[in-house]
């Protein structure tokens, strides 16, 4: 199947280094760097190993991550480019039906994408006037939905970032596009591992495009997801299940899988740094010491 043949590619991913600075082209290819300068419509790298310089057409560049600061950047072409130039390099905030996209610094502003239609929906410095126009933008993006019109119509509604990310994130979960992956789709790499101090012992099955992935305890598997749209992944032991929508990212993307009491549900706890040195790698390495010797 596609998937499993996604799977076994990865495996030969798994064991690169963590804190590499990479940049990520549309074709998939992620080349690592140790400078990088970006110019109105290039992307210029000094390549990690050859040390030679590139230089990329924004237009080829998906986007890239920083290893050691654990951040991850998304080139994307600006619908007010008049304004400020040809692309931005934005930091994603949400995955869905509707994807919302950050940028920083003196002009912070949100993005949404939806269907291949991109467009600022917010800004913290503009008047209010100019607000109300980002609001008819918003509402054009959620139309489609009864719940999602009638709370940003309401009279309590207040147009604030953090409400725009609440309506968009329930306005995904109604909404979720389930689709399989193409050849055409740049993949990220999601590690799911479970330590030994679990309060359920049973085999967890993670079902993802119709295929079962068991993980045991001190254990791990790799998904292969599409970073460009999200994912549902169906999460069962003997008696619990639960559903989980997320994306591949332009990095790496480490999650201990812990069952929570208070819903009754599995979720995923999402590790970095140190934690992942003391629990993900150690698991990583006895398993592959068990394999080595089987």
């Amino acid at each position: 199947m596609r998937l499993l043949s996604l799977l076994i590619l990865s495996l030969a991913h798994q064991f690169t280094s963590l804190a590499q600075d990479s940049l990520v082209l549309k074709t998939g290819q992620r080349i690592p760097y140790t400078r990088m300068s970006i110019y109105e419509d290039q992307v210029e790298i000094k390549h990690e190993e050859t040390k030679e310089f590139h230089i990329f057409s924004c237009d080829d560049v998906y986007g890239y991550s920083e290893g050691m600061k654990e951040r991850t950047y998304f080139i994307k072409s600006n619908p007010e480019e008049d304004n400020w130039g040809n692309f931005l390099t934005l930091k994603r905030v949400l995955v869905g039906k509707i994807s919302l996209f950050e940028s920083t610094g003196n002009n912070q502003s949100l993005y949404a994408e939806k269907d291949g239609r991109f467009e600022k929906i917010f800004s913290v410095t503009e008047s209010k006037s100019q607000k109300q126009q980002r609001l008819d933008v918003l509402k054009s993006f959620v139309s489609d939905d009864e719940e999602s019109m009638a709370y940003i119509s309401s009279s309590g509604f207040k147009f604030k970032w953090k409400e725009i990310e609440i309506v968009a994130s329930y306005y995904n979960k109604r909404n979720h596009d389930e689709r399989m992956p193409t050849e055409e789709d740049v993949m990220g790499w999601v590690y799911l591992y479970r330590t030994q101090f679990q309060k359920t012992k049973d085999r967890i099955v993670i079902e993802m495009y119709g295929e079962d992935h068991d993980l045991y305890l001190e254990d791990y598997i790799i998904l292969p997801m599409p970073i460009d749209y999200a994912s549902k992944l169906s999460l069962r032991d003997s008696e619990i299940r639960s559903t989980h929508i997320m994306s591949g990212e332009l990095e790496e993307q480490y999650f201990e899988v812990l069952y929570d009491s208070k819903s009754n549900t599995f979720r995923f706890d999402k590790k970095n740094g140190t934690e992942l040195q003391y629990e993900f790698y150690k698991i990583r390495d006895k398993v592959g010491k068990k394999i080595t010797h089987d």
